[in-house]
């Protein structure tokens, strides 16, 4: 039976610990000191042995993680033992299997049982972790920094009753975008058509894509069955606008998108950088 094992251990995000030239190549005869916490020589060839990666990837993850649990450490983030059951019970089940074949298999890959356990222990405090990180930057948006988003993309806040448009078809995407680059351009292989789109009657994605698309605009090139289609509309009829009010938690979810990586990684960039971080030759 071919398993598809989702997660056998935590994953960290690596992080970049910079050396100088003259250390950078000679990663064996080092050892750090992080905020008075050591990282030895045999803990970077443990775990490089382990996940069988370069000592200087594995000795970066380490740095990571000494930041990460002096975090967890000072904000009193604890996983207990009920969460972790739960946690491997989820994978059990994602992996169509029951939790007790599951570990099974997890030992015949030669990994200790408390082992894998305390690994799944570290992930679950660094995802809390994560969270609250993310929750804490998501925080900081202001209402200006909605309010000016409302303000810039008015169009994507408006619904209309009717839309008045040219459909321009065409096989090749490169056609539909030299029109909108030049209207006036004569494209041989674009087909047009003239109509109006009921907003009761629409698709709610290119409803969307209307509504989004200012009057007198073109709309994005989107891909249709076989053809490429955009429209450009030419009049919209009945226009009633969403109030800010209303739009507030789309704007926050929208804004949020894409800088959840970046709000974790500036976090420990900032630590990383006040952070006591000795490097240590061996003798």
């Amino acid at each position: 039976m071919k398993i598809k094992l989702k997660v056998l251990t935590f994953v960290t995000l690596s992080a970049t610990l910079l050396f100088s030239p003259a250390s950078a190549g000679t990663i064996d005869g080092v050892s750090v000191i992080i905020n008075k916490e050591p990282i030895t020589l045999y803990d970077v060839f443990k775990y490089s042995q382990r996940f069988n990666i370069s000592k200087k990837e594995s000795l970066d993850i380490l740095v990571r993680q000494k930041l990460e649990d002096s975090e967890i450490k000072k904000l009193g983030i604890s996983v207990d033992n009920f969460e972790i059951d739960q946690y491997i019970e989820n994978l059990a089940i994602s992996n169509n299997m029951n939790q007790y074949d599951f570990l099974n298999m997890i030992r015949s890959k030669n990994i200790e049982i408390s082992e894998y356990k305390e690994d799944l222990k570290k992930k679950l405090q660094r995802d809390k972790l994560y969270k609250k990180i993310i929750s804490t930057k998501m925080q900081q948006m202001g209402d200006g920094e909605l309010q000016a988003y409302y303000n810039e993309n008015l169009n994507e806040f408006s619904q209309a009753a009717a839309f008045d448009v040219t459909i321009y078809t065409s096989a090749n995407q490169q056609s539909l975008a030299a029109i909108q680059s030049n209207p006036m351009s004569a494209v041989g292989d674009v087909q047009l058509q003239e109509g109006r789109i009921e907003a009761g009657k629409t698709d709610p994605k290119l409803l969307a894509i209307l509504n989004k698309t200012a009057q007198g605009k073109f709309s994005s090139i989107n891909k249709s069955d076989s053809n490429y289609v955009m429209f450009f509309v030419k009049e919209k009829h009945n226009v009633q606008s969403v109030s800010f009010a209303d739009a507030k938690n789309y704007i926050y979810s929208k804004l949020g998108e894409g800088k959840e990586q970046k709000a974790i990684e500036e976090y420990f960039e900032k630590l990383k950088s006040s952070a006591n971080i000795q490097v240590v030759r061996a003798p």
